[in-house]
């Protein structure tokens, strides 16, 4: 079971060296070799096969020829390692099984366009892909017979604003409407007492790391879905209960939008896609596959939620239509289950409240933009790992065993639309100070400035790994996740697993 210890640093020192002489444990802190590449960088590639390490403490082996990009500071690879711009898709960030993610197409009506609704629907209808149709004013109760049609042909659903003039006008015009999540978009307060009170169990509209477009910054709420705390909405519910249920804007890559610091180039949006992050339209087309594949991928271990938009005003622009049905079909083809926003806030109340972690992948294409958090100018981004309890939300860089950011979620008692979740600072961020392996275990000492709660990352396999215990988290195929809660000073947290023999690891590629 998983278990945390309050040790000093020099007893997991001697817990070590323990291990190295008892003939049931194993060994090893190996230091790292001295670098031999010049500063931080990013590689997915190497001559042969060999050991890289980011902190010191954990390694891992990347093979000959290429591999999903890894940040690497030191390495007993000589001069093999290189960098191609253009990356391989890891095997982990496409599927191969089943997937419990749930796909969920909704289109804002702002603009009106009957030729953009007729274009989404055409690539909608193609797939057997039920769109949910987001109202936004009175205006659209004159466009209820298309609602109608479109509900008996494909499934499709209606979702408005909350507003109870427009809610009582689509349900006299449409018998089968009813006000489940509403509409709480960009720009504006999100109206979580007004919504609740019209007996409505979730709200759409939460941008994922938005930091000043179009007025949000949604920076630090969870990605796909989350119970959102009614009291503080960009945060999961404290207490696992799941009054609300929270669904993001659009789906993103989340390690491009990440680490560029452009959540609004690197989405699931063809605009966006095209006109800001400056893909070809055939290009864009392998790009958007790339992001469905990986999150069905992610969806093998537990269930999740992708979005889609598209508004109806922007589907006649030059390529949309290509790239939305595009998009359409991958989420078929990839084995999603296929929901309106009705159903999908039922289904998604039952999971979202649970820890979720999503590894993924660093994908080619567009634009390349230098990244400040990686240092210099490093357009080749390693994989992330994102991670949220209803504690803290955490990014994982790949190669990295602790985390890049966290965001505690205690900090926020009161959301606003315009105002980030807090981070934990430099100065309060815990110190990984030493790595064992022994007896079926693994242990992390640590030093901790206040009481943290943190988590760590291991970049192999979690079938080959074989970590167990309430707070290890699977990334899919990618990686494992453990979380716990740290007290100030010298902390060791013990982690059965039954695959480590040592504290370097195959990565995952």
């Amino acid at each position: 079971m998983f278990q945390r210890r309050v040790l000093s640093a020099a007893a997991i020192l001697a817990l070590i060296a323990l291990g190295a002489c008892s003939g049931g444990g194993t060994n090893n802190v190996i230091p790292p070799p001295p670098p031999s590449i010049a500063g931080i960088g990013v590689f997915d590639e190497s001559a042969a096969s060999c050991t890289v390490s980011y902190d010191g403490f954990i390694s891992y082996r990347v093979p000959s020829g290429s591999f999903s990009p890894i940040d690497v500071r030191s390495s007993n690879c000589a001069a093999q390692l290189g960098r191609n711009p253009s990356p391989t898709v890891p095997s982990w960030a496409k599927p191969n099984g089943p997937t419990k993610t749930v796909f969920v197409a909704t289109s804002l009506q702002q603009a009106y366009s009957v030729a953009g609704m007729q274009s989404i629907e055409t690539a909608a209808t193609a797939s057997n892909v039920p769109v949910t149709w987001m109202v936004g004013n009175l205006a659209y109760l004159a466009n209820t017979s298309m609602y109608n049609a479109f509900h008996i042909q494909n499934g499709d659903d209606v979702e408005s604003i909350d507003d109870p003039t427009l809610i009582a006008g689509l349900e006299s015009g449409l018998p089968w409407f009813t006000p489940k999540v509403s509409v709480e978009g960009g720009g504006k307060e999100r109206n979580i007492s007004g919504l609740l009170a019209l007996g409505e169990t979730g709200f759409w509209g939460i941008t994922w790391d938005t930091q000043g477009i179009d007025g949000d910054w949604d920076l630090g709420a969870p990605w796909g879905s989350y119970c959102a705390d009614p009291t503080s909405y960009k945060r999961p519910t404290p207490d696992g209960s799941c009054p609300l249920v929270a669904f993001e804007w659009t789906a993103r890559d989340l390690t491009r939008a990440y680490l560029s610091h452009h959540s609004e180039y690197f989405s699931t949006d063809p605009d966006d896609l095209q006109e800001r992050a400056g893909f070809t339209t055939a290009g864009a087309v392998t790009y958007i596959d790339q992001i469905a594949d990986a999150y069905a991928a992610a969806g093998q271990t537990q269930p999740m939620v992708m979005m889609s938009q598209q508004e109806s005003a922007e589907d006649l622009n030059p390529g949309d239509q290509t790239i939305m049905t595009a998009l359409y079909a991958r989420a078929k083809a990839d084995g999603m289950k296929l929901e309106t926003l009705r159903s999908a806030v039922v289904d998604a109340a039952t999971f979202s409240a649970a820890p979720r972690a999503i590894a993924f992948p660093s994908l080619p294409g567009g634009v390349a933009v230098a990244s400040d958090i990686l240092g210099g100018n490093q357009t080749l981004y390693p994989a992330t790992i994102d991670f949220h309890d209803n504690v803290a939300g955490m990014t994982f860089l790949a190669g990295h065993t602790t985390p890049t950011r966290v965001f505690p979620y205690a900090l926020d008692p009161q959301s606003a639309f315009n105002v980030p979740l807090a981070e934990l600072q430099a100065s309060q961020t815990p110190s990984l100070t030493g790595v064992a392996v022994a007896n079926g275990s693994i242990s992390f000492a640590f030093s901790a400035p206040i009481a943290t709660h943190y988590g760590i990352a291991i970049w192999s396999d979690p079938a080959l790994l074989q970590m167990s215990g309430p707070n290890v988290v699977p990334a899919g195929r990618a990686g494992d996740v453990v979380t716990f809660d740290l007290q100030p000073g010298s902390n060791t947290i013990s982690v059965p697993c039954g695959g480590c023999s040592s504290t370097t690891f195959t990565y995952s590629t």
